[in-house]
């Protein structure tokens, strides 16, 4: 039986959602790892615990949560890493491959049929520099085939767009009014990179993507207040409140000021794209908004104050938060991976009647 999935490969988490029987199923693992060298008893303790693990030559590499069990348990000697970097194959780390190979294999496996489909998702063109999605896309693709998958490639923020599906209104040679499904833009403030889309009836028009996302606004408040990144990671995801900043307290003001700046730079690289394809939409736009990023709480509201300041060329109808932030682009995926195999279906079936006359 054929199978269907939507895989993002990012840079905090790889997730994988498919669906049987109506029910929608989503794992998530932490795209993390740590390597432990070969002793006596490592066998034993990694069976026992139950722990992800790869073995390479002499030595082993915990994956997912384990791995941060692990960096915990020994700080100072053992190094957690990550197999992605900025949205991208980290150029730096020599066990990338080895690292997404067991998560992809362990997750989906071998393709059961050769109709069975993969959706993965990678960032829209880089607009500050950030290294591209060529190398890191074909990459991914070549892992998902040597499994038997057909693979099919998305912008993550269209991945949003079909998760979330924004309507704008439009106009009808008759002037009537009616709705657009699948129209609007699709964000998604990932930890590596934020993505942005504008898509009309699930078309993508224009995309782009920025490296100022979470790890840059970590990076920013650890560096301007002294306060170590985990900490200020920490704070960020339990108790960081824009309907509430206290303005005492350095962490919580400085993260207020670079998410401001991380909002206006994406809408300001944004809105210059818009204005290269010279799109005309003639309702305002919803904007859906996904991703870890966003999670904390009054995000929505600080969206809206920073563009009440700004001068954008389209209007917008409304600015909303996913229900499912951490999860809105693997939903977005699996959707684009069950139309797609559903395309190749009909092909397949088309093609037999050809041959059968």
């Amino acid at each position: 039986m054929s199978k269907a999935y939507g895989v993002d490969c990012g840079t905090m988490f790889f997730q994988v959602a498919s669906q049987s029987e109506g029910k929608l199923n989503i794992q998530t693992t932490r795209n993390a790892f740590v390597e432990l060298q070969e002793s006596e008893d490592i066998d034993e303790v990694l069976r026992q615990n139950k722990w992800q693990y790869v073995k390479d030559e002499d030595k082993y590499y915990v994956i997912g949560e384990d791995s941060l069990r692990v960096a915990k348990m020994f700080p100072g000697k053992v190094e957690l890493r990550r197999p992605l970097q900025g949205g991208v194959l980290n150029k730096g780390e020599t066990k990338k491959l080895l690292i997404m190979n067991e998560l992809i294999e362990s997750a989906i496996g071998k393709a059961p049929t050769k109709d069975s489909v993969v959706c993965i998702c990678v960032s829209s063109d880089s607009v500050d520099g950030s290294p591209d999605s060529t190398f890191h896309k074909a990459r991914l693709q070549a892992m998902f085939k040597n499994l038997g998958w057909n693979v099919k490639v998305i912008d993550e923020g269209l991945a949003v767009v079909l998760s979330e599906r924004p309507i704008a209104m439009e106009m009808t040679d008759d002037g009537v009014e009616v709705e657009a499904p699948f129209s609007g833009i699709g964000l998604s403030f990932g930890a590596g990179r934020s993505n942005c889309v504008l898509a009309y009836k699930g078309l993508q028009i224009v995309g782009m993507s920025c490296a100022r996302a979470g790890d840059w606004v970590d990076e920013k408040v650890a560096e301007q207040t002294g306060t170590p990144i985990s900490q200020v990671t920490s704070l960020k995801e339990k108790t960081l409140d824009f309907g509430n900043i206290d303005t005492d307290d350095d962490v919580q003001f400085a993260l207020d000021a670079y998410y401001g700046a991380m909002i206006k730079y994406v809408f300001e690289n944004f809105a210059h794209k818009f204005s290269e394809v010279k799109s005309q939409f003639e309702s305002p736009l919803d904007v859906v908004i996904a991703g870890g990023t966003s999670m904390p709480k009054g995000f929505c509201s600080k969206v809206e104050a920073v563009l009440a300041d700004m001068n954008l060329p389209f209007d917008i109808k409304s600015v909303r938060l996913s229900s499912d932030p951490r999860n809105s682009v693997v939903k977005g995926l699996l959707t684009q991976a069950l139309l797609h195999s559903r395309n190749i279906k009909t092909e397949e079936t088309k093609t037999e009647e050809v041959v059968a006359e």
